[in-house]
């Protein structure tokens, strides 16, 4: 009946969707960037969540939507995870929903839940805990939207319109991260960062040396999930958080000050 496909770089979306799966009974959540769009099992009702970039949906994202046959749902869901549920992310999900429109999809929910910051600085513990506290509820309840096809009444002030329209250069932006990025001595050569970059933007070279390309996305899973934590960018390294960044420490009630 449902189909649950999540794009989360950092953990929070997948935490939410791994939630939203209980409420609605379904046995396995699709990691978006692992998912041929072509390839799913048709069923009443995809939901999609992802991870928001600038105000935007990724362009992992985009593409996702760009491929999904116009034929395989009968509903589509939206849940775009941000920092923050407020004007600036309004319009996350308004470039895949006028795709998914052209394909006659009809969208049912289309919501914002926040989450914890994943770059720069982390959240006060207090703040986090009361964020994810209010995301087990905003999830509880877009459950029950689906469930009974409740439609999302959105309005988009055009401040949130143009936010969006000027993140929509941070991709750009993005790519010349990836290539500050580089493995110290300590790197282990696990393949890890290779295998898991949503955008193949990150290959093993012959000597065992990892080498970044000109695709990166800026989405942190390479820095966050290093095991020896050898991965980081010569120049802006104030991006990051300090010492990383993991939603399992946080839901696991051990939340340490970064």
């Amino acid at each position: 009946m449902y189909t649950i496909v999540q794009f989360s770089p950092t953990g929070n979306t997948a935490y939410l969707a791994g939630m939203l799966s209980e409420y609605l009974d379904v046995d396995r959540v699709n990691a978006l960037e692992h998912t041929i769009p072509s390839k799913l099992k048709e069923s009443e009702h995809l939901i999609i969540l992802f991870a928001i970039h600038a105000f935007n949906a990724p362009k992992t994202v985009k593409r996702f939507v760009k491929g999904l046959p116009s034929d395989r749902f009968t509903k589509i869901s939206l849940i775009a995870v941000g920092c923050n549920d407020k004007w600036l992310n309004c319009a996350a999900s308004n470039e895949i929903r006028k795709i998914l429109e052209k394909k006659a999809y009809q969208i049912v929910v289309d919501e914002i839940i926040a989450m914890p910051l994943t770059l720069i600085m982390s959240f006060p513990e207090e703040m986090i805990s009361n964020l994810l506290m209010d995301a087990r509820k905003r999830i509880n309840k877009i459950s029950i939207d689906i469930k009974n096809s409740i439609v999302s009444k959105k309005k988009l002030p055009f401040k949130s319109l143009l936010v969006n329209r000027v993140g929509r250069i941070e991709p750009f932006a993005a790519r010349f991260f990836g290539l500050e990025l580089y493995a110290k001595k300590s790197c282990i050569k696990c393949g890890l960062c290779v295998r898991e970059c949503p955008e193949s933007n990150i290959h093993m070279k012959d000597n065992g040396k990892i080498k970044f390309g000109f695709k990166c996305m800026m989405c942190m899973r390479c820095i966050y999930n290093c095991p020896t934590k050898s991965i980081i960018p010569r120049i802006s390294k104030f991006i990051p958080i300090k010492n990383g960044y993991s939603i399992e420490r946080y839901i696991s009630g051990g939340a340490e000050n970064d």
